[in-house]
């Protein structure tokens, strides 16, 4: 692949001939076209090619969330594809093909804030979440901020999300759902951002709980 800065027609995207055209980041690229392959894939390629396609499915709608969480580990990347990458290593049980996602392992953002600490997940109230936490206000933790939270329904297959719950400070946060979650399960993960949005934690996968 070549990059180039200007072509003899400046730059372009899409086909022409036997080479594409695209930008990224700002930077204009031209490729060949791939030659087709008559080898069939090893048994460790279609491994590969199942949790991808899984990943990209899964955290697609959580997409806004993923896109400030690794904002500072996505150099030369995007950050979605820094998340779908660690998700495909990391997050994985099963054996071919029946693979499924441990939760568990499941990052929704990395940083360098504090994260929480013993954090408690519960649903008292109908069609709400509530998290708690030990208040850990201190250096790289401030009292301001923000709790992050994202709830996914897989019986729904729909995630529910906020990046301004309440201040650290405060030790409790709620985040209300659709109605129709009632009686569901959800799987709950936390982090912190700071009040001006520029450092963020790594999430914590907090646990799953029946919404009320």
């Amino acid at each position: 692949m070549g990059k180039y800065s200007k072509g003899i027609l400046g730059s372009f995207t899409g086909k022409i001939g036997t080479v594409i055209g695209s930008t990224w980041k700002g930077i204009s690229y031209m490729r060949s076209l791939p030659k087709p392959s008559s080898k069939a894939a090893s048994d460790a390629q279609l491994e590969q090619r199942i949790k991808l396609s899984l990943a990209v499915n899964f955290l697609k709608p959580a997409k806004a969330i993923i896109n400030v969480g690794f904002k500072s580990q996505a150099i030369n990347n995007t950050s979605f594809n820094v998340a779908t990458s660690l998700l495909v290593k990391q997050a994985f049980t099963g054996l071919y093909p029946d693979f499924e996602i441990d939760y568990s392992k499941v990052l929704f953002s990395a940083g360098d804030l504090i994260g929480p600490w013993n954090a408690v997940l519960a649903s008292t109230t109908a069609a709400t979440v509530n998290v708690s936490w030990t208040n850990n206000t201190g250096a790289m933790a401030n009292a301001t901020d923000k709790a992050v939270l994202i709830v996914f329904n897989e019986a729904k297959g729909q995630f529910v999300s906020t990046m301004e719950g309440a201040e650290r400070s405060l030790s409790l946060t709620n985040l209300v759902v659709p109605g129709n979650f009632s009686g569901d399960e959800v799987q709950v993960w936390m982090a912190f951002i700071s009040a001006n949005g520029k450092l963020i934690s790594s999430s914590i996968y907090v646990g799953s709980v029946e919404v009320a």
